[in-house]
């Protein structure tokens, strides 16, 4: 995991011995209030913080020291506790469970030690001084506010009512509007300076220190946290004052990046609060396009292994969403949230948009154009694991080169003969599936693992127990087979009723090659004792499945090994 400001250049790591010593002694019953916590035999139950716990379902286990919501199948330790609920570092939460059990730092290196200390006061002293920055700023546009001046005449021209300057801590300091930037816990660490009569650059930050790095922070966040942990869902734009507007709005779903991009220590925070979908609202510009685009292509990974989903808002041409909810209101971003396109879909619009240039304009479309649709086409199949989304790119390709062999062999004339456009039929969205043919599925081999087994038994499970779909898409399944049908299962449960997944899979399975048909249509027609067992406990079997694969966050893998330490 990435190191946090305050981590760089202390010298002092987490050694072995000490992560042993803090894992032995602390004790995850410690990190909550009494009150919190309810008896159920012998473990407890406390309210999970990960999604809208109307009724105690965060399973609080001495035993194994760890917490974990069967709900939305989240875990930890009590390292990574802290790290979530309190926006620490891994070292940090070593070091504050360290100082809580009175375990003794590494003598070893006591230079090192010294200068963590060092850097404790130093921060300490930073974040009184942004304190006392942040009110005086703040007493100087709240005077405007209330008697006039260009602070006051911007936030009217921006649209931000007076009610969210102080919702936002907004001030102002030497013709800047000064935007407080803040830490997970809702700290000031930083500042965004904005400026209000033309002076240049337009946005200008806080230097990096101790507190601040801004890839290592996401605006926003501390007050959106708790509803993305609920929903799953973050709505991304590009600067701070597009994240105030959407929020006043009524979009609390909204957070930026700080810059068209996002840092592995950004995603990291925002995945650490449970996002699962994220929506990308870049300015509808070239820039804008240029860098969605980046951002997938760094987001590919987690994309294709179901990690993280994401979508784009396709703004018009030179708007920003800020600039929409000003001049047009709320009726005008509704429609773009609804038609979100699934990341693919996008990618496949950009990758073919030369080619759609050119028909467009009524020519033929050139070679050098086509070479670079099937370069940039491969390129991207070669991304993806076999599955829906892999065949998709690749019918896509073909369907588009296939179009116009005709007109790039013989000429103009093809153009015409094809109703005046060169261009493919519109295409199909990406939850839609091929024509495939077959007569039947293919006889499924037994498993031969336990591991196998159970991933087997996680299909049949988000077949037939819509409740339980959510968290099981957040597993890691081996089988290549058995993800493959887990992507059509999940693609085609966007489109039908909960109730009809099961007999459509059903049809969908005899069209499907291979050992893919297979599972789906062993998964979809288990058996009506099978069946009767799920509909009676789901929630037992989903248990059971998490058991064996459970997706753990924080800091810890099911053997309690480190993934990572600074």
């Amino acid at each position: 995991m990435p190191l946090s400001p305050g981590e760089r250049g202390t010298g002092l790591r987490v050694s072995p011995d000490l992560l042993e010593a803090v894992r032995e002694r602390s004790r995850i019953v410690d990190l909550f209030p009494a009150a919190e916590l309810r008896r159920a035999g012998r473990e407890f139950l406390a309210r999970c913080p990960w999604h809208d716990d109307r009724r105690p379902s965060l399973t609080v286990s001495p035993a194994r020291n760890r917490v974990h919501c069967f709900v939305c199948a989240r875990g930890t330790d009590p390292i990574g506790w802290l790290q979530d609920r309190q926006g620490l570092s891994f070292q940090e939460a070593v070091l504050e469970l360290a100082q809580r059990y009175g375990i003794p730092l590494p003598q070893d290196d006591p230079e090192a030690a010294t200068r963590l200390e060092q850097e404790r006061r130093q921060r300490r002293r930073l974040l009184d001084q942004r304190q006392r920055q942040r009110e005086q700023f703040q007493r100087e546009l709240q005077r405007q506010l209330d008697h006039g001046g260009p602070g006051a005449d911007y936030l009217r021209q921006r649209g931000i009512s007076a009610e969210s300057a102080t919702t936002w801590q907004l001030g102002l300091a030497g013709g800047r509007l000064t935007i407080p930037l803040s830490d997970p816990g809702g700290q000031c660490v930083a500042f965004c300076g904005r400026a209000i009569a033309g002076q240049e650059p337009k946005y200008r930050n806080s230097p990096a220190d101790l507190l601040f790095q801004r890839n290592g922070l996401v605006f926003g966040l501390d007050r959106a946290a708790a509803l993305i942990r609920k929903e799953g869902v973050a709505l991304l734009v590009e600067g701070p004052l597009d994240v105030i507007q959407l929020h006043q709005a009524g979009y609390p779903l909204a957070v930026a990046s700080l810059g068209t991009g996002l840092s592995p220590l950004q995603l990291h925070l925002l995945r650490r609060q449970g996002l699962k979908l994220l929506l990308i609202a870049y300015d509808g510009d070239r820039a804008g396009r240029t860098a969605t685009l980046r951002l997938l292509e760094q987001l590919t990974p987690d994309l294709v292994s179901g990690a993280l989903g994401a979508a784009v808002l396709v703004l018009p041409e030179g708007e920003d969403a800020d600039g929409l909810l000003r001049r047009q209101g709320r009726a005008a971003l509704e429609p773009l949230l609804a038609e979100a396109r699934h990341w693919l879909e996008w990618r496949l619009e950009q990758l073919l948009a030369p080619r759609h240039g050119q028909a467009a304009a009524g020519g033929v479309v050139a070679l050098e154009v086509l070479q670079q649709v099937e370069r940039e086409g491969q390129a991207l199949a070669a991304q993806l694991s076999e599955g829906v989304l892999r065949r998709t790119v690749e019918q896509r390709l073909e369907q588009a080169l296939r179009n116009v062999q005709g007109s790039v062999r013989q000429g103009g004339s093809d153009v015409a003969r094809q109703g005046g456009s060169a261009g493919i039929s519109p295409m199909e969205p990406v939850a839609g599936f091929p024509s495939l043919t077959a007569d039947s599925p293919a006889l499924l081999p037994p498993a031969t693992t336990a591991r196998e087994r159970v991933e087997r038994r996680a299909l049949r499970l988000f077949i037939h127990a819509p409740d339980c779909r959510a968290p099981l898409l957040c597993l890691p399944l081996d089988d290549p087979a058995c993800r493959a049908a887990m992507d059509w299962a999940s693609n085609l449960a966007i489109a039908v009723a909960e109730d009809q997944l099961p007999a459509a899979l059903l049809q969908l399975s005899v069209k499907l090659p291979g050992q893919t048909g297979a599972l789906l249509h062993q998964a979809a027609a288990p058996g009506e004792e099978l069946l009767q067992l799920l509909r009676r406990d789901p929630q037992a079997e989903l248990k059971a499945v998490m058991d064996w694969l459970e997706p753990v966050e924080g800091l810890t893998n099911g053997g309690g090994g480190v993934e990572s330490t600074a």
